[in-house]
Order: C-alpha cells, then sequence, then structure tokens
C-alpha cells in the first residue's frame, strides 16, 4: 500500500496502515525527524500505554522495522 499522499519514499507497511493510521496520517508518519531503533520503539510503547492506542502487539517489530527503514537515524 502506498502512503494516501502518493508521496512516500516506499509503500507503508500493512502493519503501520492497520494501527497507526488509524489515528495518525500518513503525511504526519512520513515527516517525523529521524530517530534511532530504541527511540521509535519507545514512541510506539507510548502510543500504547499512555494513549491507548489498539496496537496488535505481534504488529510492533513490522512497525518499528518501517519507520527505522524510512525515518531510522543515520
Amino acid at each position: 500500500m502506498q502512503d494516501e499522499l502518493g508521496t512516500g519514499p516506499q509503500p507503508l507497511s500493512s502493519a503501520l496502515g492497520g494501527n497507526c493510521l488509524a489515528c495518525h496520517s500518513a503525511e504526519l508518519v512520513l515527516n517525523q525527524p529521524a530517530l534511532p531503533k530504541a527511540q521509535w520503539q519507545a514512541e510506539v510503547d507510548k502510543m500504547r500505554t499512555a494513549y491507548k492506542a489498539p496496537i496488535d502487539p505481534k504488529d510492533v517489530d513490522a512497525i518499528l522495522d518501517y519507520l527505522v527503514s524510512v525515518k531510522g537515524a543515520k
């Protein structure tokens, strides 16, 4: 699946689309600063715990892999 703007650096993962895009736009996700994997993990954990995002635990690794591949700190 391509991001909703059709401008993403690569197709959005189905895990990201099925979880994160319930609340966030693809544009918001793709315009985040580059972060190391540990910080992306903390962000996903915060969404699940503090904001009660209904992220399926089995999708967390796929979400992290995608975020690090497109917005990981170099």
